[in-house]
């Protein structure tokens, strides 16, 4: 086969590894039964895992980041995740 052939098969198995990943810690964050987790952004590329969005407690982000290690094909974590504090509440 020619080269350029070769190097687009490879660019799909890539896009399909990627994607398939991405599925894989969409479904892990989901099983651990933390609405917060549900709503985070993943992006996977060859095998680097971004997490955007935000939570609403330290202990959430800290969860999603233990989560996302632990799914097979994860080489890298970027966490990009914000945790949403609670405004202080002032008495009158």
């Amino acid at each position: 086969m020619e080269k350029w052939i070769m190097q687009s098969l490879a660019t799909l198995h890539t896009e399909f590894e990627d994607r398939d990943l991405e599925r894989r810690v969409v479904n892990y964050l989901a099983g651990r039964h933390v609405p917060g987790l549900r709503h985070l952004s993943v992006r996977a590329e060859a095998g680097i895992v971004t997490l955007r969005g935000r939570v609403q407690t330290f202990y959430e982000k800290q969860l999603c980041q233990a989560c996302c290690r632990r799914v097979a094909g994860v080489v890298q974590f970027v966490d990009a995740v914000d945790v949403a504090y609670a405004q202080p509440v002032t008495l009158a």
